[in-house]
C-alpha cells in the first residue's frame, strides 16, 4: 500500500498505479508502475475490472489489477511511503481510500472482472456505489 503524500487522497493509504502511457496498454502500465513505485517485477497481472469515479471536485477511470509477488521486499518511493498491510486492515481502515473496502475484498477474491462506479460528495464520502456485469460492448482482452 502507498501512504499518498500528494493529493489525490493525500495522507491516505492506496494501491500503487499511476497513468497510461502513449502506445501502452492498461496491463503494460500496471507492470511498469508496480516496478517504478515499488521495485517490483511483475510478469503478469490478473485483471480485476474497471473502477470509475465522480465529485463535485474530479472524475476519473481506472483499471483494476492484481498480482502475486515473488518479494516483499519494496523501494522507496517518491510519491509515499510504501508498506504492506494485513488484508483486513485494508479492507477495514478509515485510513484506507474508502473505495478500497468496497472493491478490494471482491477483486483480491477473484471476483469477475465488473465496473464499479462510484459517486462522492464534496467532502470526499462515498454517497453511491454500483457494481455492474462486464459490458459485452467492451473488449476485455483490451485489458489483459
Amino acid at each position: 500500500m502507498l501512504h499518498r503524500y500528494n493529493p489525490p487522497n493525500e495522507g491516505l493509504w492506496n494501491g500503487v498505479g499511476g497513468r497510461i502511457e502513449k502506445n501502452e496498454t492498461p496491463l503494460q502500465a500496471c507492470l511498469r508502475e508496480v516496478h517504478e513505485e515499488a521495485g517490483i517485477v511483475l510478469t503478469s497481472a490478473r485483471f480485476g475490472g474497471l473502477l470509475n469515479w465522480f465529485s463535485p471536485n474530479i472524475h476519473g477511470t481506472l483499471a483494476l489489477y492484481t498480482a502475486r509477488v515473488q518479494s516483499e521486499t519494496v523501494c522507496e518511493c517518491d510519491e509515499g511511503e510504501l508498506q504492506w498491510k494485513r488484508r483486513d486492515w485494508v479492507f477495514s481502515s478509515s485510513e484506507v481510500v474508502q473505495n478500497i473496502h468496497v472493491v478490494g475484498p471482491l477483486v483480491i477474491n477473484g471476483a469477475p472482472a465488473s465496473i464499479y462506479h462510484f459517486e462522492y460528495d464534496s467532502f470526499d464520502n462515498i454517497i453511491n456505489y454500483e457494481r455492474h456485469e462486464w459490458m459485452s460492448s467492451l473488449n476485455k482482452q483490451d485489458y489483459q
